[in-house]
């Protein structure tokens, strides 16, 4: 982590100087520009998301055998992270203002939305509106919505100030609560993840695993009853484990800065938000993932211009991960990749695309690769995968 940091007059600075800021805006600014971004994962030996439909096995295209993880899935490593990590990467030891996070373990949604600090916070923000008819505060009843417009949205407001999930990700808030059966508890998030998929088909291994101890005396008299007097069956119990041999994950994320404006997703935000996809998967292993999973490729498209300066397919055509296991005859040695050495790739860096007239300072499209841990190609051989 550097120790300098970009700020502003506010004293809002960048903790980890992962973007930089483009001229003349500060740390504290909404995001003015789109960004795309391409995320790379490497999966060993691990279930990076699986499927309850179907006895939690990794999720999976079923015409292609090509892995998958969800949306949601991404996007839960980054509460979680958040949930145990301050904005600066310090371990979590007190609440940070405007870092909570709404969606996370045992939370009762309600309970949050009627929160006396979010009150407080919402009523501040109703009293900083301008519109002559805004009207008197009035806080809501519990369990009903407040029948001023002002009010609702002052809660909208309240919320994606308070919880940094809900100012990137959005949210449907709309069920209870004082935003209940509102517009505005239907907030769309600035960030927005698409699904993740294996760059070639997975190998996805069945394991069955034992515990010798029962849960219960009644299990355990169940299996001694089914099992008979044999000293080997002891108390047993029998699961199975569902893994990936190993795969290497795409997903894109895009970054919306008419909605950034929306919810007050600022440059602050999008720093931790790319310090946070570094190290999404830190604290992530379990049992379900014993082999770890890790960013292996992280490249962001930072345009000039709230609408873009490219389409996004056309820029992410630039990040390209390619097959390097290829023989003499042209085709790939093995039919599943076995581990990062079976790839080869290449991501673009710096300006894309400038102004005709060229020169520093007109750059439409800039390239920051954050991290790239994909082995170079050399020669002719590889197959070529965007």
């Amino acid at each position: 982590m550097t120790e300098q940091a970009q700020s502003n007059e506010n004293g809002i600075k960048l903790h980890h100087n992962i973007i930089t800021l483009p001229e003349g805006k500060s740390a504290g600014d909404v995001v003015g520009e789109r960004h795309d971004i391409v995320l790379l994962t490497e999966v060993v030996k691990s279930n990076p998301n699986g499927d309850p439909d179907t006895g939690n096995m990794p999720r999976l295209q079923p015409d292609t055998m090509k892995g998958l993880m969800t949306d949601v899935c991404q996007k839960r490593k980054i509460r979680n992270f958040y949930s145990l990590y301050m904005p600066s990467g310090a371990l979590l030891d007190h609440p940070v203002s405007g870092y909570q996070i709404f969606i996370r373990e045992n939370a009762v949604l309600q309970n949050l939305m009627e929160d006396a600090d979010l009150a407080e916070t919402a009523k501040n923000i109703f009293d900083s509106y301008s519109e002559p008819n805004r009207g008197n505060w009035v806080q809501p009843a519990r369990g009903r919505a407040g029948s001023s417009e002002f009010i609702v949205r002052s809660y909208r407001d309240a919320l994606c100030q308070t919880f940094f999930d809900v100012r990137a990700f959005g949210g449907v808030v709309s069920t209870d609560g004082p935003l209940k059966g509102s517009f505005y508890g239907q907030i769309r998030g600035p960030i927005q993840f698409g699904f993740a998929e294996s760059l070639d088909r997975v190998l996805q291994l069945d394991f069955t695993i034992t515990r010798c101890a029962s849960a219960s005396e009644k299990e355990a008299n169940q299996a001694g009853e089914s099992e008979g007097e044999s000293e080997s069956s002891g108390n047993r119990t029998m699961g199975r484990k569902h893994v990936v041999d190993y795969g290497i994950y795409r997903s894109h994320i895009y970054l919306s800065p008419a909605f950034a404006a929306k919810t007050g997703f600022t440059y602050y935000d999008l720093d931790n938000f790319l310090f946070a996809l570094q190290h999404m998967f830190s604290d992530d292993r379990a049992a379900a993932r014993p082999g770890g999973m890790r960013v292996v490729g992280l490249v962001d498209f930072q345009h000039s211009t709230p609408l873009g300066n490219e389409h996004a397919h056309k820029l992410f055509e630039m990040v390209n991960v390619h097959r390097a296991d290829v023989g003499d005859d042209g085709n790939i040695k093995k039919e599943f990749p076995q581990s990062i050495a079976d790839y080869c790739g290449e991501a673009p860096n710096g300006a894309v695309r400038e102004k005709d007239q060229g020169g520093p300072g007109n750059e439409l499209i800039t390239a920051r690769k954050i991290i790239w841990e994909i082995p170079a190609c050399h020669g002719e051989k590889c197959t070529v995968r965007s």
